[in-house]
């Protein structure tokens, strides 16, 4: 979950934006998606910058994009969640 980016001689601990508050949230929401059966985690992709949470990809049912985004509220270390975890056909 952490990376390193090297920005020719500096070491920066996090991508570009995001900070280790970023990295506990984004890892206390995986944790709590993982959880929870009823959202394929394999669907769905989450991403935290800046407080800002969003969730994207595609799933079958609303229940498991409403679920997606309950889960990260409650998750919580974020100051605001984008869901666009969209529908298939």
């Amino acid at each position: 979950m952490s990376a390193t980016i090297d920005k020719g001689s500096r070491q920066l601990p996090y991508p570009y934006g995001q900070s280790s508050r970023d990295e506990e949230a984004l890892t206390a929401i995986l944790n709590a998606l993982h959880y929870h059966s009823g959202v394929p985690l394999e669907r769905v992709r989450v991403e935290v910058r800046n407080g800002r949470c969003v969730l994207s990809g595609v799933v079958t049912r609303e229940y498991q994009r409403a679920l997606a985004e309950k889960t990260a509220t409650e998750a919580g270390g974020v100051t605001e969640i984008v869901n666009l975890i969209s529908l298939a056909s």
